[in-house]
């Protein structure tokens, strides 16, 4: 299984045909979704993104820094 949606999958979630990659690429910029736009010009959605972006997933974000200080760093 690829890391991306594919053109079927994609098509489903837009709700429109897999070969119209304008309507695609439209309603993925309309809806703030973050994209790439491949060599054939198929916009690619990561699997990972479009979890989270649905509430699909279980995983919690992870905290970039500490609660707190490390006071033992001034010691």
């Amino acid at each position: 299984m690829s890391d991306y949606l594919s053109a079927a999958e994609l098509a489903d979630l837009v709700g429109c045909k897999p070969n119209q990659r304008a309507a695609m690429t439209h309603w993925l910029s309309d809806n703030n979704w973050r994209y790439v736009i491949d060599k054939n010009g198929l916009p690619k959605v990561a699997r990972a993104y479009r979890d989270r972006k649905l509430g699909l997933t279980t995983d919690k974000k992870t905290e970039k820094y500490d609660a707190s200080p490390n006071l033992e760093a001034f010691a």
